[in-house]
């Protein structure tokens, strides 16, 4: 694995959300979806509750530093498992970055990078599988066309926009994981929340797709 993570949410035109998958079918290979062996294990056990497996354990030497554990790990692969990198994925993701505003020029993009750990795991795990199944798509990646936003948005604010005590432990939950997993103390935990949220709101607002993905660099 890569030491940069990467996750982008960006905003395509709707028509590009509907047509990017056919453009790029035939790229796809005998056995490219074929999840790793115990794919479908791991993921019951992250649906179930991780059967109470704490992610961290303190180091003893440095109480203030966090170590994973095995279960930590075990998600991290599961992750990283769930984003196949084909040529028909890469393809549609290149394709989707070309469409999606410029970082930082206008409404309608939102980007993450941590070195050495994924934003989007370190999101899943701060919502806890629960909430993290209310996003759309699988584990961050999705193409949504301008209808499917819509849709796809309700379930997105119940997951995502979060204030008080369970705002406070998800943010702390996703500083565990960029701090434990990775080399990002200094992250804005907040980002995660908020930033995809204001993607989803724009496309609706504008009558645009969605495309989502996670990269390693």
């Amino acid at each position: 694995m890569s030491s940069l993570g990467m996750w982008v949410v960006g905003a395509v035109p709707d028509r590009a959300a509907v047509s990017l998958p056919d453009e790029f079918v035939h790229l796809v290979a005998e056995g490219d979806f074929r999840r790793p062996e115990g794919f479908a294990e791991t993921l019951a056990w992250w649906s179930e509750g991780c059967a109470g497996e704490p992610f961290f354990a303190r180091d003893g030497s440095d109480p203030a530093v966090l170590l994973p554990t095995a279960a930590g790990r075990r998600f991290a692969d599961l992750v990283h498992g769930a984003h196949p990198e084909t040529a028909a994925t890469e393809a549609i993701r290149d394709a989707s970055l070309e469409l999606m505003p410029a970082e930082g020029s206008a409404a309608g993009v939102f980007c993450a990078v941590a070195r050495k750990a994924s934003p989007v795991a370190a999101l899943y795990y701060g919502l806890g599988a629960e909430a993290a199944g209310l996003l759309p798509g699988w584990f961050g990646d999705f193409l949504l066309p301008a209808d499917d936003v819509r849709a796809a948005l309700p379930d997105a604010e119940r997951a995502l926009r979060i204030d008080g005590e369970r705002r406070a432990v998800v943010l702390g939950r996703i500083g565990d994981w960029m701090t434990g997993m990775g080399d990002a103390p200094g992250f804005a935990a907040e980002e995660l929340l908020d930033g995809p949220l204001e993607v989803l709101r724009h496309a609706v607002e504008a009558g645009l797709g969605v495309a989502a993905f996670s990269r390693w660099y």
